[in-house]
This record gives C-alpha cells, structure tokens and sequence, in this order.
C-alpha cells in the first residue's frame, strides 16, 4: 500500500513536473524565437529604408542639376552636392547589411556601378552648361536609363527584403499562436493528471483514515503550487517579465522559483537593453544631424550642450574646447548663470581640467553646497550628480562635457555621452578647420595683391629703362646722319639744277592728279548721299522688328513664359540696342572716312560664334525654305583672340547677303583651319544663289555701289555691307576673298590671324589662287579713342565722424542727410536740422554719404561737392543711377561757381558757401517745397499737336500732368503764369526757331533754372550737341525707347519715385486710360511693309490691344486689300517698298474719295532732312521713324483713333 501511495505520488509529481518545465522551456524558446524575428524583421526594414534613401539622394541630385540648368544659377546644386559620397556610403551601409545574402551582395555592386555612372552623367551636364557647351538630348536619354536601372535593381532588392520579412513575419507569428496552445494544453494535463492523483490518494485516505487529513492537506497544497505555476507562466507569456516567486517560502518549490525568477529577470534584461539601445541610437543620430551645416565653433557648442543635456534629462550643462594655449575655455552652455561661469581653467584645474588630463569620465555625486547652483523661477537648488566627459579627436583631447542633474547618471546615459563625444570632437574640428581655411584664403588673396602691386611697379621701372635706352639710342643716330647729310650737302648742290626741272614735272602731274581728286571726291559725295538715304531702312527695319518682338516677350504680359525665357528676351532686347548704337556710329560719315574703330579684343570660342549665327539665321532659312549648314572643321581650334562683336558682323553681313540672293539650295558656314597656316583660321559663306558676274566682283567691295539705288529696287541694302566688311576684316588683321560664277553661286572667304597679330595677313593666302581679294592695306590698324578725364575734387584729409541720429531713427520718422567733411559747419545744420523737427544723419565723406542714403532713405540731402574718398560729382551719380534713391531732393553746397552743373545732374538747388545762418532757412524752405509739392506739371513744346498729345498721354499713364504749346510766345507766356516744373522741347530737325525758344525761356528771370529735355530725331552734330547743352539739361534722340527715356529723365528731375510709376495712378488717370484702351479695341488697322518680320511683330503688339491686322506686302497688295476690306480704320505706311512704295500708294489712296480722311500713317527708317515733308506732301497724315518706339505708336494710334471717332 505504502509503496503504491509514494509510486503513485511520483508518477503525478514527476508529470506534472515534466509538464511544468516543458511549458517553461517553450515559453522561453518562444519568447527567443520571437525576439530573433523581431530583430530580423527589423533588419529588413532598415535595408529597405537604405535603399529608398539611395533612390531619394540620386533624386536630390537630378533636381539640384535640373534647376541649374534651367537656370544657371549655382545655389541649385546645393541638392547635388555630396549627393554620390552620401548615396556610396548608404550603399556601403547596404552591402554590410545584407553580407549574408550573395545575391542581394551581386545587387548592391550592380546598383553601385548604376549610381557612379549616373552621377557622373549629371556632372558632364552640369560642365557642359558651365562651359556654354550644347547639350546631346542622347544625354540625357542615357540618364533616365541609368535612372531607371537603379530603380529596377532597388525594387527587386526591396522585394527580396519583403519576401525574407514575410517568411520571417509568418514564422513569428507561428511561434505566437502555437505558444500559448502548448501552455493551455499543458496546464489542462496538468488537472488532469492532478484530479487523477487527488483520487488515488482519497481512495488511499478512506483506506487509512489516519493519513486522510494528512493526504487533504498535501493535496490542497499541491493545487496552490500548481496554480502558482500556471499564473507565473501565463504572466510572463503575456510578457509582464517583472513578475517574481517568494523563494524565502517553506513551500517546497525554492529550487524552482529561483529558476523561474532567473528566467523572468533574463527576458527583462533583454528587453531593456533592447530599449536601451534604441535610445541611444535614436541620440546619436539626432546629433549627427544638428552638427550637419556650416556652423562656427559657438553656435556648434550652443547647440551641442542644449541638446545633449535635454536628451539626458539634465538641467545644467557647459562644454570647455582645448585652446592654444592648452587651457580650457567655456564656448557652449545650458542653463548655467554667468556668474557661475569659469570662463578658462588650466589643465587640471576643477572636474573639467582633472578630466582633460586623465582622458576619462568623471562622476560625481556628494556636491558640496557652496559649489554650482541649478536656478528656475521661484528660487535655486544645487544638483545632485555632476559628470565630466573627455572630447577626442584623432586620439587627443578636444573639449569636456560637464553635465549636472538632479537624477543619476545611468549606464545608458553614459555610453551615449561616450559615443556621442567622438562626433562631437570631429564636428568641432571641422568647425575650427572651416574658419582657419577661411582665414588662410583672406590672408592668400591679400599676398596675391600685394605681389600683383610688386608686379605691376617692376614693369614701370622697366618701361622707364627701355625709354631711357631708346633715347640714348635716338640720340646716337641722330648724330651720325648729321654726318652723312654734311657730306651730301655737296652732292645735293650739284643736283639742285636737275631737281628743279623734274619738279616742274612733278607739278604738272599734280595738277593733273588734283582735277582726277575733285572729279572723284563729287562721285564719293554723291555715293555718300544716296547711303545716307538708304541705310537707315535696310539696317533698322530687321532691327524694328527685334525690338519689338523682344520687347513683347520681355513685357510677358499674358505670362506665357518663365523667367528664364524672359531673361533671355531682355538680353535680346538689349543686344538689339546694342545692334542700334553701332548702326548710329556707321551712320557718322566723318568716323567711316577717318577710319578710326575701337576694337576690343579677347579669347572667343568658335563653337560660341556658331550657336549665334545659328540661332539668328536658322528661322529666317526655314522661313525661305533654304537649308542653313554651319560645319567646323577637325582640327578647328576651340578658341580665338580677336574681336566678337566685329568677327559676328562680318558674318552676319555675309550670311545676310547669302540669304538675300539665295532663293533655292543652301547656305554653308565653314570654320577651318588655313590649309597651309595653323596660325590663320578661315571663315566661309557659301551659298548657290544668282552669283556676282567677274566683271562687277571688284565693285562689290567699293562702299555705297549697288545696281539699283531707287525705292523700288527687288533687292535693298545700302551697298557698304562689304565694304564695311573689308574694313574690318582688315583691322582684325586679316583679308577676305570672293569666288562666284553668275547663276550658280557665290563664296566669302575670310582669312583672320588665331591670335592677336600687329599686322595683316598676306603670306599664307597668296595661294588661294583664281580668287578675288579685298586689297587690305598695311597702314593704320586700331585707333583708340581716350575718353575725357573729368576732374575730382577729393579732400585728402578724412575728418573723424560726427554723433548723429542714426542709432534712434524710427520707422516713420523725416531724416536729412548732411554730406559734408567741415565738421563745424556740419554740426551747425544738424543742430538747425533738428531745430525744424528732422532726424539728421551726418557723413563726413563721399562713400559713406551713398551707404547712408542707400540704407535709410532719407526725405532729402545736403551735399558738398570737396569730399574725401568720393567727390560730390560721385555722390550725386551713385545716388541718381540708383532707383532706389534718385527720387531724393538733393540740394548742393559749395565754394565752387557750379550751379549750372548741379542743376543738370538734377540737384533742386544750390547754394555758394559760405553763407549766413539765415540762408540755412532758405535751405529748408526749398527742401520743404519740393518734399510737399505732389502734383508735378511738365510744358511740351511741339509743332505737331498729334506728336505732342501722344506724348502727353504717356506721361499722364505715369502720373505726370502735362500743357502743350506750339510757339515761343505761348510757352513763355505759360511759364510765367502757371507753376511748370520741366519743359520737353521738341526739335525734330534742330533749326534757329529751336535755339530761339530755349534762350527766350533762358532769359527769363526766374526760369534760368528751369529744366529743360531736349527731344529731337537727328543724331546731332558735336558742334550741334554743344550748342543745344548751353541751354538744355538733357537730350533724348528719338529710338526704339525714346519715351522710355523721357520719361526716365522727367523723372530725374522731378524726383518721381521710381518704383512707384505705374502704381501710383489716380483714379481719374486709370479711367482716362481705360477709355484711351477702348479706343483701340475692334479697330482694323492695315500694315503695309515688304519686311515681313515687322509685319509680323507689329502685329503681335497690336493684338495684344485687342485690334484686328490686316497685312500687305507692298503697295499694289495695300491699295487691292483697302478697297476690298470694308472697316478699315487706319494704315501704317512703310515707305521704301517693291512694285509700288509707300509715297506712291499713299498719293493713290488720296486720290479714291471715301478714303481722303483715312488716317494713314507713314512708317520709314530714313532720318534725313525733308523726309517728313515728304511723306505729309504725298498724303499722310502722320510721321514715325524706325525703329519704331512702341510706346510713341500706341500714343498715337488712340490720338488718331479718338479723333477720328469724336
């Protein structure tokens, strides 16, 4: 019985027991197992978050490049700059990752090569747009294939990572749901088998009656240790791993509790140093990424200890960096008093000076009481633990963290400081690096100046050895032909006889030469005059038409285009009145005759020239359906050193010609190499046009000869295209030849040095053989024209500045700036300043009065003209140039007599020094006056009441009232009883009526200041110039801009604020100009030109006022269209066109009687005396000369338009 009661007792235990540890053991490899996938899992993601951020810096890096492409501008490459070390290292990052997955490793240098080659292909992009070069679209073709590589090679890496994370995923889960079946399986055994057992034993109890309390109490016991199990396994299957068993317990279960309780503490350990370790990861990175960007030292420092001692929980904290002079100075802190601060401690000074020196971590806990204190806002407390961290870099101490704080310092606290210490003393170093590169640069550029200065003085004192030596040598020679001419004096008497005869000779020939130059120079004065005629249309109607398109696209008005495009209008736009300047300087016969051009000569590249020429005639070809071919030879050097404006002219004339009598084929630029001289280059137009016959191929070089010089001629052009071409071409130093056969072609060859040469070019093109060449000859090469020197009256004394108002200026308050280096008298009108309620700002020089003006704007100016560093000349064009402060009254003051010179460079006034102290108020007054007096009024003076109510209304668009007058009497008289602050003369063709009125108002008292704008359409004379200056102020030649300019200059003198033109309208204004708009809606207007670019370019900014074009290409196509196009409200005119010009067509429209009234418009680029006369003689109403000013046209079309409606 006995034995059967213990068999029986072992049996239940054992099993149970068995049970027990076999639902402990799977708890604990479940738990593992989980934690094993868990971190597998993990790795997962973190690969395929690596390789997004691969795929997302190469990104960066195609927007940074795409940026700077469209729009050159370097700070779009801060994206693309790093981008490949960044991508290689988090792909490094990659293959370290997944090392135990060959083929993902395979994928990785697969992707690697894919990104090199990517990001190579941008950098040859972005050299390319840095070098100007075009860009093969085949290239980029080839980057979006890189592009796309990579991304396949990611996703299927991101796809393997996905499938290994779903097999993971799974078996985790597995382990999750099997887990607790086997513990609830096991704990249902375990009843079991323990009812079993309690029945056995009651059976044995009622067997032996004495031991049944005994068996009761055992088995009761027995049920509780049971549950106690089955409780603890079931909590720390929920993962509650701080649950413990009491082993101090009489129980019988010490052994197994204390098991129990070391499994449970090992799966706590586990999970905290799980956390443990995120967190310190999570710090890390977010300190890498503080102490990413160019930062000093003190702000680094700053932002290091602020986030350090948040992220650890601290409330105080200090970093110390290792100076110079090996001692500790405190650059960054966090809550720490300045009082409390030691500044500088030496090596082994303090916790911070102990810890440089032991290169160790120092704790510390019992603070004494009188040491740092910790404050908030309602008192101060003293920490209770302080910690000391060393900073390394590159194995040596840096700096030391000291960290106080009212809690401990765990062990994860520490292990972050440890780590994050070794960033932070690299992060420092690079900061200290960054300013000590910085300071070498400035001291570099500083020795690059001072030597350049070394440099420059040595040459002088060379070109002043070399004159002394060429003197010594003169002086030599000079000598010795006094002796040879002392012993030819006898020869040369011997032959004075012979020598008179032959001189009669001579003189006979001379008179004979003479009477051949007269006969010649008539022919050259009639050629002159029929150029004169001529030229202005042939060259500025294709400039008409780039002036105007540019300047609609500029304008961008139905914001069609983005900056870029409209960049690139404007520089169009501007090289056009570039184009019409020269034009203006071919015009000045008296230049062309003297031969005189400044040429400006610098390394040009070849392939540059070619994209121009391309870019102008490309359109114009296609346009003539004529193929244009630009080729460069292999051996073409990439550059040259000559003059591109003057290169690009020659062959712009030439491919102009070649496009003008070419109506079928082709026209071919070659650029190669001299076939016998690498040091020359050649230029080649060719083309298949009507050809040049021989016997007219020397005459197409001399100026002005054309075939046909009438209105009505088929081809137009001045006839000095290649004339002026050889007088280029010559002062380039080089020559240009002719090859052509009538009918079938014509060919330009121009032969330039590839360098810059002091002579031109003959030797090396003797053998272009059955060529015609221009005769270059060797004489006169580059004349340069000196520019006047103006004088500058500079003090070269500085005296040392005056306290002012500038530290207290407010928002809103009225500031006068006083420019003047006498500080007493200085002082003096600041005191006044004040006195009448103005905040004064005093500069005693000239560059620091533009710095004070530009930066506070004051309400008007004092200036003296003898100033240091900048004369007052200086002061008033920096301030004048400026939009931002040519409004600003200026009132000069000076010892000098230079009133006049003030008032034109749009001084209010002036005032002679020295002066009494009551004049000061007069100063003010007029300041004052001009400062409140808002409605300016502006007097045009103008024959032509069309011309003069056109120009008044512009200016009205802008704020600006106006008064027009036609005469002398009426403009003096009206300047004597109405308030007018500046008159507009228009000359038109400068005459004595013109000087007349400018003296008659001159001589008036009280308008001898008065400004006075000269608007006149000739190119005046320097004689004429100097004239019209004795009066006027400023002169404005009519242009493509001229109302621009007028109203610039009205504005200079006015002291409009410039920014402020075309938003300051009233409301009366605004509707005025609305109706002026109305005007020119619906309304038909015919255009009549045989250049159909400014057909079309008219046509694009009439539109844009809702007006109907109708277009004719000569004047037989003007009159059909006028009599079969009912509406027609008005027509533009040009002048010189085929078949029938514009004097003609308009004569024939007068003549039909429902058109007499018909406002027709004449439109031409001639600019000569009587054109205008001419034009309104044959029946137009009007007169606008080219290029046309848009502006001007638009004026004049509503006054038409209105009257013809009213």
């Amino acid at each position: 019985m006995k034995s059967n009661f213990i068999r029986t007792l072992f049996v239940s235990f054992g099993i149970s027991l068995a049970l027990l540890m076999l639902t402990s053991i799977a708890s604990y490899v479940s738990i593992h197992n989980l934690l094993d996938s868990a971190g597998w899992v993990n790795h997962t993601n973190v690969v395929i978050q690596k390789l997004e951020e691969i795929l997302t810096t190469i990104k960066d890096a195609e927007t940074g490049q795409r940026g700077f492409l469209l729009t050159g501008q370097p700070e779009f490459l801060e994206p693309y700059n790093g981008a490949q070390a960044k991508a290689l290292q988090v792909l490094k990052e990659v293959k370290t990752l997944v090392s135990d997955n060959p083929e993902q490793v395979k994928s990785c240098t697969q992707l690697e090569d894919i990104v090199v080659s990517r990001l190579t292909r941008l950098q040859w992009l972005i050299d390319a747009k840095n070098q100007n070069k075009t860009i093969d679209p085949a290239a980029l073709k080839d980057g979006k294939r890189y592009m796309d590589e990579a991304r396949d090679i990611i996703r299927m890496m991101i796809d393997r990572e996905s499938t290994l994370l779903t097999r993971r995923t799974g078996t985790m889960n597995k382990f999750a749901t099997y887990t607790p079946i086997l513990i609830t399986l096991a704990a249902l055994l375990a009843i079991l088998i323990t009812i079993f057992s309690f029945r056995q034993i009651r059976r044995e109890f009622t067997q032996r009656s004495l031991l049944q309390q005994s068996l009761e109490d055992k088995d009761a016991e027995t049920t509780r240790r049971i549950d106690i199990i089955q409780s603890l396994a079931n909590k720390i299957a929920s993962g509650n791993f701080s649950i413990r068993l009491d082993e101090q317990e009489k129980d019988g279960l010490s052994s197994l509790s204390g098991s129990l309780n070391k499994m449970a503490e090992s799966l706590d350990d586990s999970f905290k140093e799980i956390l443990d370790k995120e967190w310190l990861q999570t710090g890390l990175a977010d300190l890498n990424n503080l102490m990413v960007g160019d930062q000093d030292v003190q702000t680094l420092t700053n932002n290091v200890t602020g986030f350090v001692a948040e992220y650890i929980g601290c409330q105080a904290g200090a970093l110390y960096i290792l100076n110079e002079t090996s001692q500790l100075s405190i650059t960054g802190s966090y809550a720490v008093k300045s009082d409390s601060r030691n500044s500088t401690l030496d090596l082994g000074e303090g916790l911070a000076g102990q810890c440089a020196v032991s290169r160790k971590e120092i704790i510390t806990k019992d603070i004494p009481e009188n040491s740092i204190y910790i404050s908030f806002a309602s008192g101060e407390a003293r920490p209770g633990n302080i910690i000391d961290i060393p900073v390394f870099n590159d194995g040596a101490v840096a700096a030391v963290i000291e960290l106080a704080s009212f809690k401990r310092f765990t062990s994860s606290h520490i292990a972050f400081l440890k780590t994050g210490a070794h960033n932070i003393g690299v992060a420092i170093a690079s900061s200290q690096n960054r300013k000590k590169l910085q300071e070498l640069l400035e001291e570099t550029q500083t020795q690059a100046e001072e030597l350049q200065a070394q440099h420059t003085e040595m040459e002088n004192l060379n070109a002043e050895l070399e004159a002394q030596t060429q003197k010594l040598q003169a002086s030599e020679e000079e000598l010795r032909v006094q002796q040879e001419e002392l012993m030819q004096s006898n020869q040369e008497l011997e032959e004075r006889s012979r020598l008179l005869e032959e001189k009669n000779q001579v003189i006979v020939y001379r008179n004979l030469e003479i009477q051949k130059k007269a006969e010649e120079l008539a022919m050259s004065t009639k050629y002159k005059s029929e150029f004169l005629a001529n030229m202005s249309h042939e060259l500025r109607t294709p400039l008409n038409s780039i002036l105007l398109l540019s300047r609609l696209m500029a304008e961008n008005k139905e914001l069609r285009l983005n900056s870029e495009e409209v960049s690139y209008a404007k520089v169009i736009r501007s090289s056009g009145e570039g184009l019409l300047s020269l034009i203006d300087e071919i015009l000045d016969l008296s230049k062309i005759e003297a031969g005189k051009m400044d040429l400006q000569f610098a390394d040009v590249q070849i392939r540059e020239i070619a994209d121009d020429m391309n870019s102008l005639f490309a359109p114009i070809a296609k346009e003539k359906d004529l193929q244009l071919k630009i080729e460069i030879g292999p051996d073409t050097p990439a550059k040259i050193h000559t003059d591109k404006m003057r290169l690009e002219q020659i062959l712009k004339n030439l491919l102009s010609n070649a496009l003008k009598f070419t109506s079928k084929g082709s026209i071919t630029l070659q650029i190669t190499v001299h076939p016998t001289d690498n040091s020359l280059i050649n230029f080649a137009v060719k083309d298949t046009g009507i050809g040049i016959a021989r016997n007219k191929q020397q005459l197409v070089f001399e100026a002005f000869q054309q075939a046909d010089g009438s209105t009505r001629r088929k081809y137009g052009g001045t006839g000095l295209g290649l004339s002026i071409s050889r007088e280029l071409t010559r002062l380039l130093g080089g020559q240009i030849h002719l090859n052509s056969e009538e009918g079938k072609g014509t060919e330009f060859i121009i032969t330039i040095p590839v360098k810059e040469t002091e002579g031109p070019v003959h030797e090396a093109v003797n053998d272009m053989q059955e060529s015609t060449t221009a005769v270059i000859p060797q004489n006169e090469r580059i004349i340069s024209v000196e520019e006047p020197v103006r004088e500058r009256y500079l003090n070269p004394v500085k005296p040392s500045s005056i306290e002012d108002d500038r530290n207290n200026i407010q928002k809103n308050d009225k500031t006068i700036l006083v420019i003047e280096d006498d500080t007493h008298f200085a002082k003096a009108l600041r005191n006044f300043s004040r006195e009448n309620g103005y905040k004064t700002l005093v500069a005693v020089s000239g560059d620091e009065g533009i710095e004070l003006a530009g930066h506070f704007k004051p309400v008007a100016i004092l200036l003296d003209i003898v100033l240091p560093v900048k004369d007052g000349w200086e002061v008033m064009e920096a301030l004048k140039s400026n939009p931002q402060t040519r409004h600003i009254p200026v009132h000069i003051m000076s010892s000098m007599e230079v009133k006049k010179e003030g008032i034109m460079k749009g001084a209010v006034d002036y005032i002679n020094k020295p002066f009494a102290p009551e004049k000061m108020g007069d100063i003010f007054h007029k300041l004052e006056s001009v400062l409140k007096k808002e409605n300016k009024k502006v007097l045009i003076v103008e024959e032509n009441p069309k011309h003069a109510k056109a120009l008044s209304l512009y200016l009205e668009s802008f704020h600006v009232s106006s008064e027009i007058k036609s005469n002398i009497a009426e403009s003096v008289s009206a300047l004597k009883k109405e308030d007018v602050d500046c008159i507009i003369l228009d000359m038109g063709i400068p005459d004595q009526s013109a000087y007349e009125t400018m003296e008659a108002i001159k001589k008036n008292e009280g308008l001898e200041n008065l400004p006075i704008i000269i608007f006149t359409g000739k190119n005046l004379s320097k004689s004429e110039e100097t004239r019209i200056k004795q009066y006027a102020d400023s002169i404005v030649v009519k242009t493509a801009h001229s109302y621009q300019r007028i109203l610039d200059e009205v504005s200079l003198f006015l002291h409009l604020i410039g920014e402020g033109k075309s938003n300051k309208k009233d409301p009366a204004s605004m509707a005025s100009l609305g109706a002026l708009h109305e005007v020119l809606n619906n309304k038909t207007v015919l255009i009549a030109d045989d250049d159909v670019r400014n057909i079309f370019s008219l046509t694009k900014t009439l539109e844009q006022y809702k007006m109907k074009v109708i277009s004719a290409t000569d004047g037989k196509d003007a009159l059909k269209l006028l009599q079969e196009t009912p509406g027609i409200d008005l027509v533009l005119m040009d002048m010189m066109m085929p078949e029938m010009d514009g004097y003609e067509a308009t004569r024939k429209i007068r003549e039909i009687p429902r058109f007499r009234r018909l406002p027709v418009l004449a439109v031409t680029a001639k600019a000569m005396m009587g054109d205008r006369e001419k034009c309104m003689k044959a029946g137009a109403s009007d007169y606008i000369s080219k290029p046309v000013d848009m502006d001007q046209l638009i004026s004049l079309l509503r006054v038409w338009l209105y009257d013809r409606e009213s």
